[in-house]
Order: C-alpha cells, then structure tokens, then sequence
C-alpha cells in the first residue's frame, strides 16, 4: 500500500518528509546496523515521490553519519543515532511567531549578473542570466526581507509563475534540487534599491546573507543574496544532534 506525503501548500519538502519517515524509523528499530534500505525505485512505489527525492533524502542520512551507499549492495544503515551538529538558522522573530510567513515574487528579468555572481557560473562576462527578486514578511507588516537570486542557465527560459508555490519544488522538478550550500553572513548598508523596498533608511545596517546553493552533482544551481531587517531577525547557532 502506497504511504502517503503532505502535499500540501507550506509542507515541508518531500525529501525532507521522507527524511524524517526514515529518521523515525532508525531510532525505532525497524532499520537496524547494517539494513539495506529499500532503493530509490522502492520509494518512488512506496511514496510516489521521484527517484531524485529519494536520493536527496538518502543524502541527508548519509549527511548525518546514519547511512553509507556501498557498490553492489545499496544503501546500508551504519548508525541509528544523528552525529552531533553545528546548526545556523535565521528566524524572522514576531513575538509568539504566530502569524505565517508569506512571500512576494515581484521580478523575474534576465540580466548580465555582476562579476561575482557571473564567476561563480563559470560565465562570461556577457551571458545573461535570470534573477528573481522576492520579498518575505509577516501578514499585515511591511517586508522584512528582500532576495535575490540569480539561477543557473541550465533552467531555461522562465516566468514569474512558476514560483508561486515553491522555489526549491520548481528546481526539483528540473532536476536541480538543492544537494548542499554554503552561507555567508554579513552586515552591510542597503543600496537605494534595497530602501526602495524595505522600509528602511540608507544609514541602518541590514543582515545580509549569501548563500550558493549546489544539486547532487556539484553544480551552481542558485546563488542567492538574502538582505533582512536587523530588527526582525535572529541569527541562531545550536550545538545539537
């Protein structure tokens, strides 16, 4: 009988549902030291879900010391227990968090990216790429946060709608998902575009994040620069498992 995911609107990513599927399970028992687990062609039966979700979901165990891929043999449970972690989120703050999260797509233009951005893709410097510009804020607040990313040419022409419901669901059915990335954090002054949006003057800091997000292959699938309202945020670092 075929197991059922929460497709719906705000659920969490597949992979990372049936991430948590196979976590409950391992701390359960019912996958013990040195259990295959089912294949990739196995999950997409189980789940419905496709076969480049099942990976990433095996990758996120393999990331947590919990599974290893082996030749010949599949992918074998090593440790029923998360190795311990270092983790940093951002978290926009509103009190009680009560109020959801929503988000704006306002552009979608294809431009020549700036010499870092450009670099990063391997481009030259007169290739054109897509950026999305979108806002995220609390219902009945101004935004407290602006993106924008640039994306990897290899998606081919796109429109504004296709990011309605979900970016990284959008990249996953190119199969792009995001495998792993790398953040940096700083502080910097907004540019007139970013006060354009945001309801802040010149001379306020913002936190700003970049973040180059990779598929499974190791290619640039985004590269994203996240600049949010240092009074609306949070940067947390937890040491847990």
């Amino acid at each position: 009988m075929k197991e059922e995911l929460d497709y719906s609107r705000g659920a969490k990513p597949l992979y990372a549902q049936l991430y948590d599927i196979l976590l409950s399970r391992l701390k359960a028992g019912e996958y013990k030291k040195n259990d295959v687990l089912p294949t990739e062609a196995e999950f997409e039966e189980r789940f419905g879900v496709s076969r480049i979700t099942a990976r990433r979901a095996l990758a996120e165990l393999a990331a947590k010391g919990l599974v290893k891929r082996q030749a010949g043999i599949g992918t074998m449970v090593i440790s029923t227990s998360e190795k311990q972690d270092i983790k940093a989120r951002i978290r926009l703050v509103d009190g009680q968090q009560l109020r959801p999260i929503s988000r704006n797509n306002l552009t979608l233009e294809l431009l020549t990216p700036p010499e870092e951005v450009a670099r990063a893709f391997g481009l030259d410097g007169e290739t054109k790429i897509q950026r999305l510009i979108r806002t995220i804020f609390r219902e009945n607040e101004h935004p407290a946060q602006i993106n924008y990313i640039w994306l990897t040419p290899r998606l081919g022409p796109l429109t504004l709608e296709v990011f309605e419901e979900s970016l990284y669901g959008m990249l996953e059915q190119h199969n792009e998902n995001i495998d792993s990335y790398q953040d940096i954090i700083t502080a910097e002054l907004p540019t007139a575009a970013d006060c354009e949006i945001l309801p802040i003057n010149p001379a306020e800091p913002v936190l700003v994040k970049t973040r180059r997000g990779y598929n499974d292959r190791g290619e640039l699938v985004e590269f994203g620069v996240s600049k949010h309202l240092a009074s609306c945020y949070q940067y947390i670092v937890e040491n847990s498992r």
